[in-house]
């Protein structure tokens, strides 16, 4: 089960989603970006191309039941977020002001969508906190402090926990950011009610990762820790509380590194079992036995067991 890829961003999707199949990964959690994103997702559901092999799962049929899959389907829960790294692009003005007016249609967007599609949507995400180079370099946000971009983004972040606790949903959190920052948000966010929350893609390391466990949250890994080069974040994988580790590809972003290949060119979903054939050896743990642990923490964290 991949805990986390970008359905509408997938390059010819109806071939990757059958590769995925083919492959038997059958389930995944399609990431919400933006409002736009979340429709487009939507739309993908009720394209009459894809009646055969994609559904998305409703909350309604599934919570508090035996959860089953469909053998010949792709399977996608969606989520509903505001990604930290278009928050600049879309609530900035060209001399670095806010543009309040976009703010509150932007808001009011992602309450209408909520609302109308609350039945298939089953976490709050994405959601958090980036000052990476594509960020501070943006012509938008040149001559802005840090301080200023983290407070911006921290008005998506509070938004998206409110919704989070009024339909208690769980969050998924996108970090690339100061840890001591994001450790004080993620209180925070459990202080005002919000039950779980997942890091995807985690990046930091095993100090924050122990810190961080202590509150119950789950951490997602994909292609990141198969790099030869990524020792940190292979560390953290390995270091991660069995029942709080999960897998994912973060498609079509980040794709593995294969041993006697190198890095691939690409990533989908079906590079799932790539990633787990090489991460369940530093674990100690056969690939299906690392899909099977982490399978049940991502139902776990979406509330279905």
């Amino acid at each position: 089960m991949d805990s986390h890829f970008h359905l509408n961003y997938l390059p010819n999707l109806k071939q990757t989603i059958l590769n995925s199949i083919h492959s038997k990964v059958k389930v995944g959690v399609a990431a919400g970006v933006w409002n736009e994103d979340t429709l487009e997702n939507i739309a993908i559901l009720t394209n009459s191309d894809f009646n055969d092999i994609l559904e998305f799962l409703n909350r309604e049929n599934y919570l508090n039941s035996n959860f089953q899959i469909s053998s010949n389907k792709f399977s996608c829960f969606l989520t509903h977020g505001l990604h930290p790294m278009h928050i600049h692009e879309k609530w900035l003005n060209t001399d670095g002001s806010e543009n309040i007016k976009q703010i509150t249609k932007d808001f009011e967007l992602f309450n209408t969508i909520l609302k109308n599609h609350l039945s298939n949507i089953w976490a709050i995400g994405e959601a958090g906190f980036d000052l990476s180079k594509d960020v501070m370099q943006h012509s938008k946000c040149k001559g802005l402090a840090k301080k200023q971009v983290l407070e911006l983004q921290n008005i998506a972040f509070e938004f998206l926990v409110e919704s989070a606790v009024k339909y208690n949903l769980p969050m998924i959190l996108h970090l690339r950011a100061p840890w001591q920052y994001c450790y004080e948000r993620i209180q925070w966010a459990l202080e005002k009610g919000v039950q779980k929350i997942m890091i995807h893609c985690y990046s930091g390391s095993v100090e924050e990762l122990k810190k961080l466990s202590k509150h119950s949250i789950f951490f997602s890994f994909g292609g990141v820790p198969t790099w030869k080069q990524a020792l940190k974040n292979r560390e953290a994988f390995i270091q991660c509380p069995t029942h709080l580790r999960l897998l994912e590809t973060d498609s079509p972003d980040l794709p593995p590194e294969i041993p006697e290949i190198g890095k691939l060119p690409y990533n989908e979903p079906a590079m799932l079992n790539n990633i787990a054939n090489i991460l369940a050896k530093y674990v100690d743990l056969s690939p299906s036995e690392l899909v099977d642990q982490t399978n049940k923490n991502i139902l776990k964290f979406l509330g279905i067991i």
